[in-house]
């Protein structure tokens, strides 16, 4: 009785779990007031009624509440969950049944009455044998299965689980990776945009004033109306620049919001210039082409290679004998659920073996998988050398444009000044003065735009295997 009291909890408290209602607790949660989204706290603060996000903490923010990093740690659990669940191969399984049948077969109904033991002499009469009308039978079952020897599938397939549970981890190491550097991309976007608008800002303050200068110079009768309507027509092209940029800074500051999972109306802005950004970087004195190897990516890759070669094994193991035990308990009743008129218990030891066309396609078929899963090891390891090597071209040519790049635009800046004076004096005309212009507008764009491509290689020198390390950690400036 203690024992049919234990099933028939156990029983009950699954039943229990089955039957519980998933989402109750979030119809609960949701009955309660929402409370105010703070979201905005994770990456910046409150001025002016602009969030004015930090660089570092747009990272933590990415990295904590990304919905995608999320999957990919969900995935990799997944796989570690495979790996537990491979060590069937070894050990012993427990399986708990309860079961009815009800039957007026001949043979059943006398099978039932035996497994009760409740057979008699009256048992025995033909007419009862041949009619012996419906008969019940309940029974509890206990039984342990374990396997002894598999044809090796258990091993192979244990390696193979571990090999795809570490190209998982692997995988979501560099699925990390990504989102800090999609961070501090989406930052430098955003800084990128702002000096843009600064830029285009003082570029549309100076054409203003050329016009303001070429109507004064109009009306004393200095210049033609053609330097007029030249200087409008610049003025109206920096402008529609100044438009565009705004909107990218709107732009940046949406995909930052969706990078770390924040949800809010104000507008996303940044104190921080690439300039700024720039000053806190050293570029590596060298390439390190052996770098790569170090890559996440290509080390899930190779697990990837492993758990594939592993799987040949497993497909081999089904055409090599097997051999299992099994020991079970039975309780029987005639009328009763989880009744114990009487029991029995069984030991048995299994030994199968069979192949088919089936197994031979099947080790060809994972023989197969295992060299393209080696094939996509070289080409994805050449593939990481040639990121490598652009990205260390590239940040190479950006922190020499840098230096470029500034002394243009001090030169542009000098040549500016001298050219305004000379058309004040009448000794330049309103081309000259625009196409000078022009030049220190796009002297300082490329400035910006060498300063936030430094930047950003800088950050992709360790991403893509360039450098094991580098030394000057990538912060904002103080």
């Amino acid at each position: 009785m203690n024992r049919i009291m234990k099933l028939a909890g156990l029983i009950s408290l699954v039943l229990l779990t089955m039957v519980s209602i998933p989402g109750s607790h979030s119809a609960k949660a949701e009955e309660a007031t929402a409370a105010p989204d703070t979201s905005w706290m994770r990456i910046g603060t409150i001025e002016n009624g602009s969030l004015v996000i930090d660089r570092q903490m747009v990272v933590n923010a990415a990295l904590e509440h990304n919905e995608m990093l999320a999957a990919s740690g969900a995935m990799r659990d997944a796989a570690s969950a495979d790996a537990l669940g491979a060590w069937r191969g070894f050990l012993p399984q427990i399986q708990l049944g309860e079961y009815f049948m009800r039957s007026d077969d001949a043979l059943s109904s006398f099978g039932f009455k035996l497994q009760n033991r409740g057979i008699t002499s009256m048992d025995f009469n033909p007419a009862l044998l041949n009619n012996p009308g419906e008969t019940n039978n309940y029974i509890t079952r206990i039984q342990l299965l374990q396997p002894i020897f598999n044809g090796g599938m258990g091993l192979w397939g244990k390696q193979a689980a571990n090999a795809a549970s570490r190209a998982a981890d692997l995988k979501h190491t560099r699925a990390t990776e990504t989102i800090h550097f999609h961070a501090i991309q989406a930052f430098e976007g955003l800084a990128l945009a702002t000096a843009f608008e600064k830029v285009m800002e003082a570029a549309v303050a100076s054409a203003r004033g050329h016009v303001r200068q070429a109507q004064s110079m109009v009306d004393n009768e200095m210049s033609t109306e053609a330097d007029l309507l030249q200087a409008k027509v610049y003025l109206s092209t920096l402008e529609q620049k100044h438009i565009e940029v705004r909107n990218m800074m709107s732009l940046a500051g949406e995909n930052i919001k969706l990078l770390t999972a924040v949800t809010t109306s104000l507008p996303v802005v940044t104190m921080a210039s690439p300039e700024s950004e720039a000053k806190s970087l050293n570029m590596p004195s060298s390439f390190e082409p052996e770098a790569i190897h170090q890559r996440s990516d290509l080390q899930a890759r190779r697990e990837e290679a492993n758990a594939a070669g592993k799987m040949v094994g497993v497909a081999t193991g089904k055409m090599l004998p097997h051999i299992n035990l099994s020991l079970q308990k039975d309780w029987y009743d005639l009328d009763n659920l989880f009744g114990a008129n009487s029991n029995s218990w069984t030991l048995g030891v299994f030994a199968t073996m069979g192949f088919g066309i089936d197994n031979i396609g099947e080790i060809k078929k994972a023989r197969a998988q295992s060299r393209a899963a080696h094939f996509m090891v070289d080409f994805e390891t050449r593939k990481a050398q040639v990121e490598a090597t652009e990205a260390w071209l590239n940040a190479k040519a950006a922190h020499e444009k840098v230096l470029v790049a500034r002394e243009a635009v001090e030169a542009s800046r000098a040549g500016l000044k001298i050219v305004t004076n000379q058309y004040r004096e009448g000794l330049a005309s309103m081309v000259d003065l625009l196409d000078t212009q022009a030049y220190a507008t796009q002297a300082e764009g490329n400035l910006v735009q060498a300063l936030h491509d430094f930047s950003v290689g800088f950050a992709n020198l360790k991403y893509s295997g360039a450098v094991a390390d580098l030394k000057q950690s990538i912060t904002p400036a103080n």
